[in-house]
């Protein structure tokens, strides 16, 4: 059976969402702004699960940069378990795209119990999160009616930064003209998305047929790319459904070269860095033991590459190419299940957070209308 899924459509719309969230700024984060510019705020945690945990990671580097100030990102049941927090002057947002996740729920309870100040992101207007945070921030990347999020990953790091910014520039932390150089950082970024999807495109086809049997996936990268390694591998483990894991450089030096044989197929983001040359040397050694090494990387640098590598001009600015550097990885999530048979828009069980207990669901996020016929193939 062919699918045709919408998860595409969305990686095509990130420019134009990520464009809309810093034109509105200050009317999204309006709310925001207002309840926290005569607050003083030392730390902030950002909480929530999956694609909006790797989003606050993503959007980490940023913030610490304009701010001054320490950002944590934590999951949301180890804050509310085991972080200890001792600074009362503690921001802590809670982000779920869908907005019924439980867990964010008990940390943004948690924050609020200690006397904590508290955000909440969410794409949804009705969101759960909404009812248990001070001030209320709409994701506006539309509704991703597909279990694997796409735009809402870059929306979400997006929407981080320009809450925080427009809190910067309101409190004096942050000067118009500093932040208009940021904002044409991000143009650059996000003018070239369009050039890398096409990019990335081509390349899938190109290395699918090699692909598309591998039952062991791993993806590698360092720096500010390290939130799309995480990001990355979640999104094609949710899709291709086999056995994903994303793992800093160094890390991987550390022990888990041992584990690669023949089977293993291994992504690496190769973005600009001192880190770029010792890629490519893991690369040249790791041939010797499987031939399934995909490098994600610009030419620079580069006195070899075959067709497996998409080599591709990113803009490689540390703090906005996480933009860029996940959609090679994104669109490997939606075309290899469509050739694998599985649709990547409806999860392997729509009922599963109903079951488990992990999300409030409101029949409007986390419903999935399904056919008989697409629910076989899904499952088989």
């Amino acid at each position: 059976m062919e699918f045709q899924s919408k998860m595409y459509d969305y990686i095509c719309e990130t420019p134009h969402v990520l464009t809309d969230i810093i034109k509105r700024r200050k009317e999204i984060t309006k709310e925001f702004v207002t309840c926290y510019q005569d607050k003083t705020i030392e730390q902030v945690y950002v909480i929530g699960s999956g694609t909006s945990y790797h989003a606050g990671l993503s959007a980490k580097a940023y913030l610490e940069e304009i701010l001054n100030i320490k950002v944590f990102n934590v999951y949301p049941t180890q804050f509310e378990r085991n972080e200890k927090v001792f600074n009362k002057n503690t921001l802590v947002i809670g982000i779920s795209q869908g907005g019924q996740s439980l867990s964010t729920v008990a940390g943004l309870d948690t924050a609020r119990k200690r006397g904590l100040c508290t955000a909440a992101i969410s794409e949804n207007p009705t969101a759960l999160v909404f009812e248990h945070a001070d001030t209320r921030t709409r994701l506006e990347v539309g509704n991703e009616k597909c279990g694997a999020k796409t735009k809402g990953y870059a929306g979400t790091t997006v929407t981080l930064m320009m809450m925080l910014t427009e809190w910067a520039l309101a409190k004096g932390i942050l000067t118009e003209k500093a932040a208009e150089g940021y904002f044409d950082r991000m143009s650059q970024v996000i003018a070239n998305m369009e050039l890398v999807t096409a990019e990335a495109t081509k390349w899938y086809h190109r290395i699918k047929e090699e692909f598309l049997p591998a039952k062991r996936i791993i993806v590698v990268g360092y720096d500010g790319m390290y939130a799309d390694v995480l990001e990355g591998s979640l999104k094609i483990l949710e899709t291709v459904r086999q056995g994903v894991t994303g793992y800093d450089i160094e890390e991987f030096f550390h022990g888990i070269y041992n584990s690669i044989s023949e089977a293993s197929h291994i992504f690496y983001l190769a973005s600009k860095g001192d880190y770029k040359p010792r890629t490519v040397k893991l690369i040249d050694i790791l041939n010797e033991w499987t031939p399934h090494n995909y490098m994600i990387a610009s030419p620079e640098g580069l006195e070899k590459t075959t067709k497996r590598d998409l080599i591709c001009d990113f803009i490689e600015d540390p703090l906005f190419s996480p933009w860029e550097y996940i959609i090679p990885l994104q669109v490997v999530a939606c075309l290899a299940p469509q050739d694998l048979g599985i649709n990547p828009d409806i999860p392997k069980d729509p009922e599963f957070h109903k079951k488990i207990g992990s999300k409030m669901l409101d029949g409007i996020r986390d419903q999935y209308t399904v056919d008989p016929a697409a629910s076989k193939e899904n499952h088989d």
